[in-house]
C-alpha cells in the first residue's frame, strides 16, 4: 500500500532514512558543534533525492488497468454492502424491541390496578 502512494516500497524507503542517517551523522562530526548547517543541508538533500525518487518511481508504474479499477471499486462496493445488511439487522432487531415495549404499555394501560410487582 505504500508503495501506491510512495512508489517505493518500505525496504527502499528504509535504505533511504539509513544512507541519510548516516550522511547527517558524517556531516555533523566534520563540523564544529556551533555548525548544524551541515546536518540540516545534509538532511534537506535527501529530501530532494527522495521527492526525485518519487517521481521517478510513479512515472515508471505500470498504469492501473481498467480491470484492477474496477475490480477495487467492487470490493469497496462489497464492503459497504456487508455493512448496509449488518445495519438492516440491528434495525430489525431495534423495531422488535420497540414492538415490545409498545405492547408492554398498552397492556399496562389497559389494567391500570396492576403495579409493577403485582402479578396478573
Amino acid at each position: 500500500m505504500i508503495k501506491k502512494y510512495v512508489g517505493l516500497d518500505f525496504l527502499d524507503l528504509a535504505i533511504h532514512a539509513g544512507v541519510t542517517v548516516a550522511v547527517m551523522v558524517m556531516l555533523s562530526s566534520m563540523m564544529t558543534p556551533m555548525e548544524e548547517f551541515g546536518a540540516a543541508s545534509g538532511a534537506a538533500v535527501s529530501l530532494v533525492v527522495l521527492a526525485w525518487r518519487r517521481q521517478r518511481a510513479l512515472r515508471n508504474a505500470p498504469p492501473v488497468t481498467t480491470g484492477e479499477a474496477q475490480a477495487e471499486r467492487l470490493a469497496v462496493l462489497e464492503d459497504r454492502l456487508a455493512e448496509l445488511e449488518a445495519q438492516q439487522g440491528r434495525v430489525l432487531e431495534l423495531e422488535e424491541r420497540v414492538d415490545f415495549a409498545e405492547r408492554m404499555l398498552a397492556r399496562q394501560r389497559e389494567a391500570p390496578g396492576l403495579g409493577a410487582g403485582d402479578a396478573r
